[in-house]
């Protein structure tokens, strides 16, 4: 046993005397003079601040000071408890070389009087006095020890470093001193805020803790500012370079220069830079160059504490600000930076950025030297910079997340019931948005409710010594089933990648690396790493290649098809199957013996292969497989150097599962014995790092998504990192380890996830939002369409679900207003329920009112009726099903309880709405066709819409459709009476008198639908005003659209084949068809191709067609067959030809109009279902019959036509001599045979065929001398349109005219009136070019006017297919005479145009 002897200067009152320990207090260190004081200060009060400046040996002697105070395990008197001095340090490396150089002035060993326990590793004696540890081991025991009983003495040193765990120890050490009055306190840093310490532990009367300044050793420090720019050819290492050549540039200079680098690959890059520079330096290059950071193994730590002789190096982080004293070192390089942790509150995410340090912390890298003797800082930065940095470091819990200080709160009852964070004692309270965040992420875990307070899995987490996160995923796996490779994984995310990638040798890392790869999870890549570990350990052969490594884990290669092989190659594939088989059944054993360990081999016992379970603590698998001869230490660290893998990491990484695989079994939670699946151990993997799913970003315009760019939780935006460990790219949903910001935000240790994980994963985290809520008839209930996010992620949009189950009130108002109010229900509601049927008729009744009489107060609106169904229906009513079992129940009683009466839905009688004022049927054509009414401004169909078969659409008439039904006939009048000028409308005031007496007139029987209303109200008109109306006074364009009839052409089956209101377009577009009908339906024969074209192509001849008689007595009846003959004829042989055959089929009477075909060498009779057509077709058909008549008289009128040769020349632009000679003897055959009356007998043909050839000649000549008066003007304008030079566009339109007016058939195509002005036109367009020189701006603007009428007039000729009515063939050639008033004014036109009197012409047309 050790006896307690105190050596040293200012000895206090001798305590209880324990066995022997020689205690020495170096005279030599500050603290040791000041060591009465910091005892009277410490018996005094509970806790005490001790200032020590670096050197002072606060840190080896406070411990020594307490034990010679009598406190401690070692000077426990007999029976009483021993308690221990916990000593704290903020790393692991500080506390274990800390607790060295105590044990070594105190002689003792390590472990006995004076241990350490870190995080891993325990040197630490059950009678020890003095424990090492850091501050996150002594918190970890608040969770097993609440009042910390195991010590009587704490010494929370380096407190100026202010890290989460120290100021949640500060805190709770507040709120434990009361309750543990024996417990001591030194808090103590060389550069502490000691005012802000002091008055944090106050006493109950308000007095600031006692707060003792001991003074450093007294070399002095020089401080050098050797500020650099960066630039490409010098950086940090050539400063660092640049630095160590100034320290050692005087030969009598020997220490040791200690360099604070901010991470890890900067020490290495320097490393290498100094190496390098080094070895140009004779004197120099045997100088050690060292690292020193906290990774390092202990073999490693403890180089660079050992005793040399030579100059030496040492590149260090933070690590060596505090606590450590590096032996030997007289020189600090300060680079002024250092990597600092820093939770970003936007992102959600720790960045590991590299910040300037503050000024204490520069003090504390300063203090690093001058411990030997006098000492050298230099700091690359200029003094300015210094100045402005902070005086001392952020803390900790100003720039982390606290969800795991908020759980352990809450599971240590360190807030009372309703108790908040921020009341908790911290040094520095914490903003509430870190608060927040905090709350945040353990409700992500599912550890705390809504209300803040633990869940039974927060509690659960809460005994996990573990970060939150590590703790959830353990937990999720041990649900799950994958516990044991959790553990791996977890202890794999804990510790740095072991894959080395040397910058030298990067590629060949990458193929050593690539067979661990895995296709779809960096997590997997770690499972098959850890086996191969293993089994490299254990002696087997290990996978050389990513082929290998697939075929060791299951057999990743795709299959292959064997039905596809030769014969031969699958029977020798088959016979290898089954030597293999046979081979394992013999070397396996019996399958029911278990294995060593009571795990199976590489299958799992239900025969399936997939991933291979994990061991234990530094196990793998393969039990099955026979053990080889083990590796020795140095094989195998030369094999995992070939596959550049850190020998260290992987110690350190085992150390990690080891200590994991405690934790799960000091809970007793069973491993699992089968593999886990790849779902099952993502799931898991999942549960901890749900703010890190990401999903594929999609390029803009639908394109494919961006390769490596991911949004995830809130918004942000990560990238895949340019080191991950995959075979191929992930996937569109991943998870990842973590995310880091450096240059961009980078994802680390990607998988593969399935959206659909996240369901059942993230529950209680998704948001959810339920659109568009609606009804849907096939279902017959209400849906809407869910959309599930996660942090601004969506997980699935547009799924349905039964609304009835979110919002039931909402659901039943989308039943009645949709289904019951709308009519918008499933057809087999009909039976079920059937006053949905009868209701909706009587609805349907009182509609029909509304249309006819074009009021919508008939009917009483959807609110009413609404509000019936409401009243009636009981609230559990939400959609059909309920409401098919409620009527069942509810109709036994009341059968009638749904059923709408007239009286409920009719707000007031329609008087006047009668069948005889609005019909259902009209007769057009012949034809009963029916008529409804719509009463909705706006639609196309609003008005009378009259449904017209194919078959009877050109026997329609324009004038009928006008008068549209008695009942609108008023309306019409009114509104035309409206459109007159305000003269003759004045006549008329008021109007609804004038119009209802006037509709009285015109609506009489026999007056009805007789001719044109427009005319007969013209003459009405005109008879009341006495004045000279005319009919453009009407101004149609500004009747409303249902003031005209609309029509619906449909075929036999009664699809829609056109509807307009304009009848001309809808025969022009559907006339050839409807022909086609017409003939088909009547029986006759079916309509030829040129019978369409036709029809478009009839000539505007001279004369007009004659008018049909509508006598009956001038109906003919004929029998079919005589029609219907293809009989071909050379002369009148076929008796009289009437004008109308009324013909019976299939219950309808069609009036057909029959008349003569030209056949060429013959004529036939068809029958047509226009008159005009009839008429036009009748007229080339006759004149063929006649001029078979004289054919002499032709051939010598062929020979002798006046001029012919000359006029010959002028029409050869045109077309050849024998077209010109045929249109020639056509117009001259038109005027001597087919005037008026035309011969509908043999008698009368006989007699015109005689009148006609004694005048054929005669007319001829004067037919020819006309056509050589067009053909000579045509070729002087064609010439001067030829040498017209200027204003092209000018030229350019009379050459467009000229074409219009003179095609290759002008002579046979235009009607003999028109053509006697042409010469006039054509003499127009030289006079025009002969005037263009002198004003060619107003002939732009007159021909600007003239341009759009006449592209007007083309559009709406395009419109009706080609076909002119009257109308339109008036308004040709007004066109033309307004190209004359316009631009040749002296040629005179025989009536006056101008543009405002073709607009009356316009508004005629429509």
């Amino acid at each position: 046993m050790w006896r307690l002897r105190i050596i040293g200067p200012l000895m206090s009152q001798p305590p209880f005397v324990p066995p022997t320990l020689s205690i020495k207090f170096p005279a030599d260190l500050p603290v040791s003079a000041r060591r009465a004081e910091i005892e009277a200060a410490l018996r005094a009060t509970q806790v005490i601040i001790v200032c020590g400046e670096t050197g002072s040996g606060k840190t080896t002697q406070l411990p020594k000071i307490a034990l010679a105070m009598g406190r401690g395990r070692l000077n426990a008197r007999p029976g009483e408890r021993g308690r221990l001095i916990g000593h704290t340090q903020p790393r692991r490396i500080a506390a274990s070389s800390v607790a060295k150089r105590i044990a070594e002035e105190l002689n003792t060993p390590l472990g006995e009087v004076v241990g350490y326990k870190v995080r891993f590793n325990d040197r630490l004696s059950k009678d020890a006095s003095v424990k090492l540890m850091t501050d996150g081991i002594l918190l970890a025991e608040t969770q097993t020890d609440p009042l910390l009983k195991a010590y009587d003495t704490l010494i929370i040193d380096e407190a100026h470093e202010r890290s989460l765990n120290i100021d949640f120890l500060l805190g709770y050490l507040k709120q434990l001193l009361p309750r543990r009055p024996d417990l001591k306190v030194i808090v103590t840093s060389a550069t502490i805020d000691a005012d802000r310490f002091a008055k944090h532990f106050a006493d109950t009367k308000g007095q600031p803790a006692p707060v003792l300044m001991v003074s450093g050793r007294t070399y002095p420090v020089e401080q050098r500012y050797r500020p650099f720019e960066e630039s490409r050819d010098y950086g940090l290492n050539e400063a660092i370079a640049d630095g160590v050549d100034e320290l050692w540039r005087e030969p009598g200079k020997q220490g040791d220069i200690l360099v604070f680098l901010p991470g890890e690959r900067e020490i290495r890059e320097a490393a290498d830079h100094l190496r390098k520079h080094l070895a140009h330096s004779p004197v120099l290059r045997s100088a050690e160059v060292l690292p020193l950071f906290a990774r390092l193994s202990q073999a490693e730590q403890d180089r660079v504490f050992d005793s040399h002789h030579g100059r030496r190096i040492v590149l260090a982080t933070n690590v060596a600000e505090t606590s450590l004293t590096v032996p030997g070192i007289r020189y600090v390089i300060d680079a002024g930076t250092a990597r600092v942790k820093r939770y970003s509150y936007r992102s959600k995410v720790e960045q590991l950025l590299v910040e300037p340090v503050s000024q204490a912390a520069a003090n504390q890298r300063a203090g690093r030297c001058g411990r030997v003797a006098d000492g050298i800082c230099i700091r690359l930065y200029d003094e300015k910079d210094f100045a402005g940095r902070p005086r001392f470091t952020d803390p900790e819990i100003l720039r982390s997340s606290l969800a795991g200080v908020i759980l352990r709160m809450k599971s240590l009852r360190l807030m009372a019931e309703g108790g908040r964070v921020e009341d908790f004692p911290f040094l520095e309270a914490s903003s509430g948005r870190a608060i927040a965040d905090g709350y945040q992420l353990l409700n992500e875990l599912g550890a705390t409710h809504e209300s803040g307070e633990l869940t039974p899995l927060g509690r659960e987490l809460a005994r996990l010594p573990l970060d939150p996160r590590v703790g959830r995923m353990i937990l999720a796996g041990r649900e799950r089933g994958a516990l044991r490779e959790v553990l791996v994984i977890a202890a794999a995310l804990s510790v740095q990648d072991v894959r080395d990638r040397p910058l030298e040798q990067q590629a060949q890392a990458d193929q050593q690396h690539a067979k661990f790869d895995d296709d779809k999870s960096e997590f997997s890549g770690y499972l098959k790493l850890w086996q191969w570990l293993h089994d490299a350990r254990g002696g087997r052969t290990v996978a050389t290649t990513r082929a290998q490594m697939q075929l060791q884990h299951g057999g990743a290669h795709k299959p292959v098809n064997v039905a596809a092989l030769p014969v031969a190659q699958r029977a020798q594939a088959a016979l290898a199957a089954a030597r293999q088989a046979l081979s394992a059944s013999t070397s396996a054993g019996p399958s029911s013996q278990a294995s060593p360990r009571g795990r199976g081999g590489k299958t799992g016992g239900d025969g399936r292969a997939g991933k291979l379970p994990l061991p234990p603590a530094g196990e793998g698998w393969g039990e099955g497989v026979p053990h080889a001869h083990k590796l020795s230490n140095r094989q195998y660290e030369q094999l995992l150097r070939q596959n550049f893998i850190n020998i260290r990491r992987v110690r350190e990484w085992r150390d990690i599962h080891t200590q994991l695989h405690t934790v799960v079994a000091e809970h007793q939670w069973q491993e699992n014995t089968q593999p886990a699946s790849y779902e099952d151990l993502h799931k898991a993997l999942l549960t901890g790092l749900l703010g890190n799913v990401g999903c594929k970003i999609e390029a803009e315009g639908g394109g494919a998504p961006n390769a490596s760019e991911y949004l995830g939780a809130r918004g942000i935006k990560f990238h895949r990192h340019p080191g991950a460990h995959l075979a191929k790219r992930p996937g569109r949903w991943v998870v990842c380890a973590e995310l880091v910001e450096t240059a961009r935000l980078y994802g680390r240790g990607m998988a593969n996830i399935e959206p659909q994980w996240l369901e059942e994963v993230a529950g209680h985290l998704l948001k959810k939002q339920v659109l568009d809520p609606h009804w849907e008839k096939k279902a017959g209930e209400a849906i809407a369409f869910e959309r599930a996010t996660l942090y601004g992620l969506v997980v699935y949009s547009g799924r349905r679900v039964r609304y009835g189950h979110i919002d039931p009130a909402g659901a039943r108002e989308l039943l009645i207003r949709e289904a019951l109010v709308g009519g918008e229900w499933p057809e087999d509601w009909t039976g079920a329920l059937p006053f949905l049927s009868a209701n909706r008729k009587l609805v349907a009744q009182i509609e029909a009112l509304e249309h006819k009489s074009r009021r919508q107060d008939v009917l009483v609106d959807d609110e009413l009726i609404y509000a019936f169904y409401d009243q009636h229906l009981p609230a559990e009513v939400v959609d059909g099903r309920t409401l098919q079992a409620w009527w069942r129940q509810a109709s036994r009683a009341t059968p009638d309880l749904l059923l709408l009466t007239r009286e409920e839905l009719m707000r007031h009688e329609a008087a006047g709405i009668t069948t005889a004022a609005f019909p259902k049927m009209l007769r057009l054509g012949g034809v009963d066709c029916a008529a409804s009414y719509l009463h909705q401004p706006g639609d196309a169909h609003d008005g009378l819409t009259v449904t017209v078969p194919l078959f009877v659409l050109n026997q329609v008439s324009a004038e009928r459709a006008e008068w549209l039904v008695p009942g609108m006939l008023k309306e019409k009048v009114q509104a035309l009476l409206k459109s007159l000028p305000q003269k003759p409308r004045s006549r008329f005031v008021p109007l609804p008198q004038s119009a209802e007496r006037l509709s009285g007139i015109l609506g009489a029987p026999g007056a009805f639908g007789v001719g044109s209303l427009n005319a007969a109200l013209l003459r009405q008109v005109r008879e009341a005003s006495s004045l000279d109306v005319k009919a453009t006074d009407f101004k149609l364009d500004m009747l409303p659209a249902h003031l005209f009839m609309n029509f619906r052409v449909v075929d036999e089956h009664g699809r829609q084949l056109g509807a307009g209101r304009d009848l001309g377009a809808l025969k022009a577009q559907l006339g050839g068809q409807a022909r086609g009908a017409f003939q088909a339906l009547a029986g006759l024969k079916a309509a030829k191709t040129q019978l369409a074209a036709g029809h478009a192509q009839i000539s505007e001849k001279n004369t007009a067609p004659a008018p049909a008689s509508q006598a009956q007595e001038a109906i003919k009846q004929i029998a079919n067959q005589a029609v219907a003959d293809d009989a071909r004829h050379t002369g009148w042989d076929f008796g009289e030809l009437p004008e109308l055959l009324e013909v019976r089929r299939k219950g309808q009477v069609l009036i057909g109009f029959p008349a003569l075909v030209d056949a060429g060498d013959a004529v036939r009779i068809e029958v047509f279902d226009e008159p005009d057509v009839a008429a036009a077709r009748h007229r080339t058909g006759l004149r063929r019959l006649f001029a078979l008549q004289v054919r002499d008289t032709l051939k010598h009128l062929e020979k002798n036509i006046p001029d012919l040769q000359k006029m010959a020349v002028a029409y050869m632009p045109l077309g050849t001599i024998e077209e010109l000679r045929q249109q020639i003897i056509d117009v001259a055959l038109e005027r001597a045979f087919l005037t008026e009356p035309l011969p509908t007998n043999e008698t009368a043909f006989a007699q015109r065929t005689e009148e006609g050839r004694a005048r054929l000649v005669l007319i001829a000549g004067e037919v020819a001398r006309l056509a050589g008066a067009i053909l000579g003007e045509y070729a002087t304008a064609v010439r001067k349109i030829k040498d017209t030079k200027v204003a092209p566009a000018a030229t350019q339109d009379a050459a467009e005219q000229l074409q219009r007016l003179l095609p290759r058939d002008f002579l046979a195509a235009t009607p003999w009136a028109a053509l006697q002005h042409f010469a006039r036109y054509l003499k127009a367009i030289v006079l025009r070019l002969d005037k263009l020189r002198q004003d060619p701006a107003r002939d732009a603007e007159r021909m600007a006017q003239v341009r759009a009428q006449e592209q007007r007039f083309w559009r709406l000729v395009a419109e009706r297919k080609g076909v002119q009515d009257a109308r339109l063939r008036e308004l040709r050639w007004l066109l033309e005479e307004l190209r004359v008033s316009l631009f040749a004014q002296e040629l005179r036109t025989p009536q006056p145009v101008s543009v405002k009197r073709l607009e009356k012409v316009w508004g005629q047309i429509r």
